[in-house]
């Protein structure tokens, strides 16, 4: 909420110029208007001290906005102008509505503060000048003069403050809207690390305490039997701190700062270098690129379990993964040789089963408005194929969570629903990894 002064500021400051153009203009079309009888050297001399009068905060408003708003001087200023004006060319002159600008100018300025002062100033000056009969000596006693139109400056005063007044709200809307943006996005970065944690580091932790779980009864029963497990118990523990490496850099390099073929390259490199898996990598330099960074972070981690379930799951020696432009979606593909599917992929049943990493990579693609399919391999393994929309595709799809957030306040209510969902199957993670 720091920056909310300084930006109720700017755009004030944005509004008092806009008014003090609108006056200029209202006070050239009046000399312009007016008759040569009453082209009087009084009247020139008002108009430029006016014209001088505000083209210092229309130039010089960063300056002097300070100042002005502190003190009054310059609204009093612009009060005693007007009424020299109106005295010089008559009350019920078109001069009047030049006055009336000043009312809306000291609304905004000052805001509620100083509405009433300033009414009752530009009505004491109008009366004055009406009641004495400035400039002709013939003094104006009806009711429409003396009642009516007075009233229209504390309307003036009024329309400014209401107009400083909407300023201020849409500031601090934009700054509670800016919270939340916060907030979902850390809400987003939390699941999303939460899901990397699952997605590797959790299964080897897993893995680890349950054989260390049977360690000390077979120390007792079988001692050579628990040597056996104790050194497996140190390859799981190596293998649990590479996958941590690997883990932390995948959350510090999101790719956002290289093209897509080039991070998709990057996390095979990775991968290779971690397993020693054979990996063909068909993505050419500036086919595909322009997604936006939530869709480029969802597409690389969806490769990056694809990759461990070829590996952990599949046993599989050679792995192509294969990234292509097909018109207004961004298709990837990751083909392994490994011992495939046993039957299609059931999502319900994966999860009940507790096993949601590949159900988490369909929901990865179904958040950046994709889809994802699992199917096997002609001869033997796994395909698993992810389409994505480009951006403009994107903002037109209604599926897409991010784009309907952007597009519309009712974006919120869904990616609330979705937060919601997420933190629900975090919770069945935990009790049932």
């Amino acid at each position: 909420m720091a920056e909310s002064p300084q930006l109720g500021t700017e755009w004030i400051g944005r509004l008092v110029r806009v008014l003090l153009v609108f006056r200029g203009l209202v006070l050239l079309t009046t000399v312009l208007l007016l008759p040569a009888t009453e082209r009087t050297p009084v009247v020139g001399l008002a108009v430029i001290l006016a014209s001088l009068l505000s083209y210092v905060p229309l130039r010089y408003w960063d300056r002097v906005s300070r100042s002005i708003s502190r003190h009054p001087a310059y609204l009093a200023s612009e009060v005693a102008l007007s009424t020299l004006i109106l005295a010089a060319a008559g009350a019920r002159s078109a001069f009047f509505f030049f006055t009336l600008g000043t009312g809306v100018l000291a609304g905004v300025v000052y805001g509620r503060r100083g509405a009433l002062p300033f009414s009752a100033l530009l009505i004491v000056a109008y009366q004055f000048v009406a009641t004495e009969g400035f400039p002709h000596g013939r003094p104006l006693h009806d009711a429409q003069s003396i009642v009516l139109i007075p009233l229209l400056y504390p309307a003036a005063v009024l329309a400014g403050v209401l107009a400083r007044e909407l300023i201020e709200r849409g500031v601090q809307t934009e700054d509670l809207l800016r919270e939340r943006t916060e907030a979902l996005a850390a809400e987003h970065e939390r699941l999303r690390v939460a899901r990397e944690l699952h997605d590797s580091l959790a299964k080897t932790i897993e893995g680890l305490a349950m054989s260390a779980s049977v360690l000390p009864r077979r120390c007792e029963r079988d001692p050579a039997g628990a040597a056996t497990l104790a050194r497996q118990l140190a390859t799981d523990a190596s293998q649990a701190a590479r996958e941590a490496r690997g883990l932390m850099f995948d959350l510090r390099v999101s790719g956002v700062d290289t093209s897509l073929a080039e991070a998709v390259r990057g996390r095979v490199q990775g991968f290779v270098q971690r397993t020693g898996i054979e990996v063909s990598c068909d993505c050419p330099e500036g086919v595909v690129d322009g997604l936006d960074p939530m869709a480029r972070h969802e597409l690389l981690r969806i490769l990056g379990e694809a990759l461990a379930n070829a590996n952990r799951h599949g046993g599989a020696r050679s792995i192509s993964v294969s990234l292509a432009d097909a018109g207004d979606r961004t298709v990837l593909s990751v083909a392994d040789n490994g011992a495939g599917l046993v039957e299609p992929v059931d999502l319900a049943a994966l999860k009940a089963a507790g096993h949601f990493g590949i159900a988490g990579m369909y929901e990865r693609a179904r958040r950046i408005g994709g889809a994802m399919s699992v199917e096997p391999a002609p001869d033997r393994g796994t395909i698993v194929t992810v389409e994505v929309p480009k951006p403009a595709a994107q903002n037109g799809s209604e599926e897409s969570p991010a784009a309907g957030a952007r597009e519309s306040t009712g974006g919120w209510i869904t990616q609330v629903r979705e937060l919601r969902e997420r933190r629900r199957l975090a919770g069945s993670a935990k009790v049932r990894p």
